[in-house]
């Protein structure tokens, strides 16, 4: 006796369980899932470093590649059945709805253009143009094309979703691991819920009868997104030109129409995330060999030095302008276009400006006389990796010639001085910070250790071959901020409260190192230094013997104190946090 459940049983599984809704419903678009997946995976295996996106396609094609294979099984045990109802109506063919379906292709661009809105301090017209043209035919492949020749297999609506989810997934991962403190792989079930839910609601918008509503709700969103990165906390500065205010730096002023008593050759050694020994002994390493060897080579040691900026651009631009103004673009002061490169090209020095990538020329191109390297990845090239690496990481690009090219080229420099006075500015990648996820390796430190060894001995080698080639030369070693090993190993912004900021993590972030070789002892008694910043004022004031140029020193004020949740330190004094009111810095000098 048939009971209603029982015939309802029946009916659904007549219904879905027979073999023509498996393959056409299930099967082909678990299939193209597991295409999909497939291809993005190899093609982020060969074009990249292991990273989020990589391992979510690897997810997602085991995933599906599992339920491929019970659908398959399904369809073997099912195949002897008769069954003669028919589906729910014939399955669309590749030409119908898909002019309709066009709508969401802007469904994965939405992001896609938050992100070039975001860069658009990098990023050139024809960079926007670029991704923004990638992008398109990359959906247009993946949500309209393969679909529609798969259309006369499986219905277009669904195939269509499928396509527009996996876009849409890959796309937005690089904000997603943003948020989550994502670094190479992520969470897999929050991955595919995300791939899920974006198959879903791409689906129910398709199943809109009306498809003025369809253009409606994707236009919406299309547009809010675009919206939202015009409020001011998303706003990045747009880079300027105007160098008008150059007139009004107060290097500049002081120093214009003087001629030097000396030109010494000028080196500036900037080894990353290099910090005194106090911070290092607070990350239980003792670093005191290194700055001895100095101090035997004739260096003068500013250990309590810090910088107002607690990043490369934010240090070395306010280093190379003497200022807190950027002079037009923000890279400005590295790029070699800075006041101290100005001046001293007015005092018949050449610049050199050597490093392992391109990242201080990037929007603005190489302003030095010589540099290195000589070939500028474009910016395009950049983001596009970051997006599809599903992971904006800060070294993306950070290697355009290799760290032994590198090294290479500024010893060349070192070995043949040349008799035109000359400025050179090198940059290692070495010791470096941490890898700025938002969340600590559970070997950060021990990594920053092995490449600290690296760096000392780069640095060692740096100084002797200058020093047996350039004795008269002035030779500043410094460290551009710390190497963030504390808290979240990143900026602690709203994560942690002012009160728990200790004055160790303070230093990790703001924290430099400073160590300057005059020559013939005759420069310290012009090396008023706080900051970083005050290195040129004490330089030109050597070059001039005039102690009226340290009037040029900026504020001692730390900038940025949302990247250590609002404290800030002031002539050496912190001012919030756990040692309020305490000196930054508690070794004797």
């Amino acid at each position: 006796m048939r009971t209603k459940a029982n015939e309802t049983f029946i009916t659904f599984g007549k219904k879905y369980g027979n073999p023509v809704f498996i393959f056409r419903y299930l099967l082909i678009p678990d299939a193209l899932i597991v295409f999909y997946s497939a291809v993005f995976a190899l093609f982020s295996s060969r074009l990249f470093p292991e990273n989020v996106n990589y391992y979510f396609s690897l997810k997602l094609f085991a995933v599906s590649s599992l339920l491929l294979l019970v659908l398959v099984f399904l369809l073997v045990i099912l195949r002897g059945v008769k069954n003669d109802d028919r589906l729910l109506g014939d399955t669309p063919t590749c030409r119908e709805g898909l002019s309709s379906d066009l709508w969401v292709l802007l469904l994965p661009l939405a992001p896609v253009v938050q992100y070039i809105l975001r860069n658009q301090d990098t990023l050139s017209l024809l960079d926007s143009m670029v991704i923004g043209i990638i992008f398109v035919i990359l959906s247009f492949v993946f949500i309209i094309a393969i679909p529609g020749l798969l259309g006369k297999y499986s219905p277009v609506r669904l195939l269509v979703s499928t396509g527009s989810a996996f876009i849409f997934t890959i796309v937005n991962m690089a904000s997603v691991s943003s948020f989550l403190f994502w670094l190479e792989e992520g969470s897999s079930k929050i991955q595919i819920g995300l791939f899920a839910a974006a198959l879903v609601i791409t689906w129910l918008l398709l199943g809109l009868k009306d498809k003025k509503d369809l253009a409606f709700v994707v236009l919406a969103f299309f547009l809010g997104s675009i919206a939202i990165q015009f409020l001011p906390e998303n706003r990045n500065p747009v880079a300027s030109t105007d160098e008008n205010s150059y007139e009004e730096n107060k290097l500049m002023n002081l120093a214009a129409g003087r001629q030097p008593v000396t030109t010494p050759n000028i080196y500036l050694l900037v080894y990353d995330a290099y910090v005194a020994n106090e911070t290092m002994l607070e990350h239980s390493i003792d670093n005191h060999e290194q700055e001895e060897f100095l101090v035997d080579q004739g260096f003068v040691l500013y250990p309590h030095t810090y910088s107002v900026g607690p990043s490369t651009l934010s240090s070395m631009n306010k280093v190379l302008n003497v200022s807190m103004d950027s002079y037009g673009h923000y890279r400005s002061g590295v790029s070699g276009g800075g006041t101290v490169q100005k001046l001293l090209k007015d005092l018949n020095y050449h610049t050199f400006g050597i490093f392992g990538y391109d990242y201080m020329f990037r929007g603005v191109g190489p302003q030095y006389d010589d540099y290195v390297p000589q070939t500028v990845i474009p910016s395009y090239q950049l983001l596009l990796s970051g997006i599809l690496m599903g992971e904006f990481r800060f070294d993306i690009g950070l290697e355009t010639i290799s760290h032994e090219e590198y090294v290479q080229a500024k010893r060349e420099v070192f070995a043949e001085p040349g008799e035109r006075p000359f400025f050179i500015y090198t940059h290692s990648g070495l010791p470096g910070h941490s890898q700025n996820s938002g969340a600590c390796l559970p070997n950060e430190t021990e990594l920053y250790r092995e490449r600290l060894a690296e760096a000392n001995e780069e640095m060692r080698q740096d100084i002797a071959l200058i020093a047996e080639n350039d004795p008269g030369a002035l030779v500043i070693i410094a460290g551009d901020h710390g190497p963030y090993l504390t808290k979240n190993c990143m900026f602690t912004g709203s994560y942690y409260d002012g009160s728990e900021i200790s004055r160790v993590d303070f230093q990790d972030r703001y924290g430099s190192f400073l160590a300057i070789r005059w020559p013939a002892d005759e420069g310290q008694k012009y090396d008023d230094i706080v900051v970083l910043q005050d290195i040129f004022p004490a330089v030109f004031s050597y070059i001039f013997q005039d102690e009226t140029l340290l009037q040029s020193k900026i504020e001692p004020v730390t900038v940025d104190a949302g990247v250590i949740s609002g404290v800030f330190v002031k002539d050496g004094i912190l001012y919030g946090g756990i040692d309020d009111g305490e000196p930054l810095f508690l070794s004797g000098r």
